[in-house]
């Protein structure tokens, strides 16, 4: 808060000037909870300068764009959906790379495809939890 608005200031100058230490003492703390109270929140903004969108086209250098957890886009990323899509979208598109990645049904293919397909179905799995997370589903 700028100077002219600092209740606490105000208030604790106020008291002293009537009360003496007590009136100071009060008027700071009744300072203090207007200030409290009439807190903005403040947002706070990233820059990223030219980053790649999930359709392939480079987005504008000078955009400022609001501050999302990488994990969250990691997740995205992983899922292979854009960060728009519905959570019907999401639990289709978990289902399939489920399908795709599940290690039993590359058994037969050997032990190294197995734990390949194994780690990618661990990474499948923790997306579609990050995601469902996120949204509070």
């Amino acid at each position: 808060m700028s100077c002219l608005l600092n209740f606490r200031l105000i208030f604790a100058l106020i008291g002293w000037r009537m009360g003496g230490g007590r009136g100071l003492i009060l008027g700071f703390l009744l300072g203090w909870l207007l200030d409290s109270m009439y807190r903005r929140p403040t947002i706070h903004f990233t820059y990223q300068k030219g980053t790649d969108d999930f359709s392939g086209y480079q987005k504008d250098e000078h955009e400022w764009q609001p501050y999302v957890d990488v994990t969250l886009q990691e997740a995205y990323r992983t899922l292979g959906i854009r960060e728009t899509a519905t959570d019907d979208e999401v639990r289709q598109a978990y289902r399939e790379l489920a399908l795709r990645y599940h290690p039993d049904r590359v058994e037969a293919q050997g032990e190294a495809a197995k734990e390949e397909a194994e780690k990618k179905f661990r990474e499948v799995t923790e997306a579609r939890d990050i995601i469902f997370r996120a949204r509070g589903i």
